[in-house]
């Protein structure tokens, strides 16, 4: 069920405690999923990928996937009508941020799935929000091998180097890990703060954001924006306030 949705992107928390009886395929949006706990691997049609807590897990539309926890999981979990991928890092480089090479992406492996009391696996497909169900003599994701560009994919947040500044404020856009149509999503690392002068101005400072909603997702440790905050929580920001 969405917590927060407009036209452009959905935010929900998704609960795991055991995996899926059966596989799943989003063929309205492209899934961005952030693991706040719990551990097991999302198996896909490119093959499965371990995560942990501080993953992000980037799956296309049209993607088959099942999730199959090991630890109970909370994720959330951004949909998008719009394809997305990773900002332009301008001057700065192409290993901005973090280095394209620590991207994650699936080797082929069979499902660990299991047939249902028919000797069927069930696959789930979502289209203008509706759910249809098909049923196969045969596991639909035991992939032999792909080639191509396009594939699922995981960031650990602690392969991010966030751009710091010790006399500048550097604003929210400069964190950005992913962008998609009317929306981004940035990581908020551990960095320095603006220590290096002491006429820098220093955060918090009051602002409005009249450009964007601003929905910020507390993962651990400390964040500026406001008091009384703890892991788990999430606070919902409206332009212009």
């Amino acid at each position: 069920v969405p917590l927060l949705t407009n036209a452009d992107v959905s935010v929900s928390l998704r609960l795991a405690t055991e995996p899926s009886a059966w596989f799943f395929r989003n063929a309205d949006a492209d899934e961005l999923m952030f693991v706040h706990r719990g551990s097991g691997r999302l198996e896909t049609d490119f093959g499965p990928i371990a995560y942990e807590p501080g993953d992000y897990l980037l799956v296309p539309r049209g993607t088959v996937q099942r999730l199959s926890p090991t630890s109970p999981t909370a994720m959330l979990l951004l949909e998008s009508a719009s394809e997305i991928g990773f900002p332009d890092r301008g001057m700065l480089g192409q290993h901005a941020l973090f280095d394209p090479a620590v991207l994650v992406v699936p080797t082929p492996e069979d499902s660990l799935a299991a047939a249902n009391e028919r000797g069927e696996y069930e696959l789930r497909i979502q289209r203008e929000g509706e759910i249809t169900r098909v049923f196969y003599p045969f596991c639909p994701i035991d992939t032999v091998g792909w080639k191509g560009t396009l594939s699922a994919l995981k960031l650990r947040v602690r392969d991010i180097r966030p751009v710091s500044s010790d006399r500048y404020h550097l604003p929210p856009s400069a964190h950005t890990t992913f962008v998609m149509k009317n929306a981004v999503v940035c990581t908020f690392a551990p960095r320095p703060l603006e220590n290096g002068d002491p006429a820098a101005l220093k955060v918090p400072f009051f602002h409005s954001n009249i450009d964007f909603d601003e929905v910020l997702f507390y993962h651990s440790g400390e964040f500026f924006s406001r008091e009384g905050i703890a892991p788990g929580m999430l606070t919902l920001h409206p332009l212009g306030l």
